[in-house]
């Protein structure tokens, strides 16, 4: 499974050092997010980049799960998550889930 934190901190890394990089983010988010990371993003599904400023912070709220909502896998569902071989993940990104080709 793939870290969140990390996927995050890679894309905002490149995006300090690479100006291009930073543009073609800020223009196309998700089409650059699945070119980068390799997955296809629901359809949908909309990508924002917000950029902070010396006046300006932005805070990120995840989505409001409901109630009884989460729920613990059943052995059935857990084998056949291990025996899978498309990887699925929650990217920190844009919350939802996005799948590796």
């Amino acid at each position: 499974m793939l870290q969140q934190n990390s996927i995050q901190e890679q894309v905002i890394v490149r995006a300090m050092k690479d100006e291009a990089f930073r543009q073609e983010l800020l223009s196309s988010p998700k089409g650059v997010l699945e070119r980068e990371l390799g997955i296809t993003l629901p359809q949908g599904v909309t990508i924002q980049i917000h950029e902070d400023t010396s006046t300006t912070r932005h805070l990120v709220l995840p989505e409001k799960v409901p109630t009884g909502a989460l729920s613990e896998l059943s052995d059935a569902e857990l084998e056949q998550a291990a025996g899978d071989k498309t990887y699925e993940y929650t990217c920190h990104t844009c919350f939802t889930h996005c799948h590796t080709r």
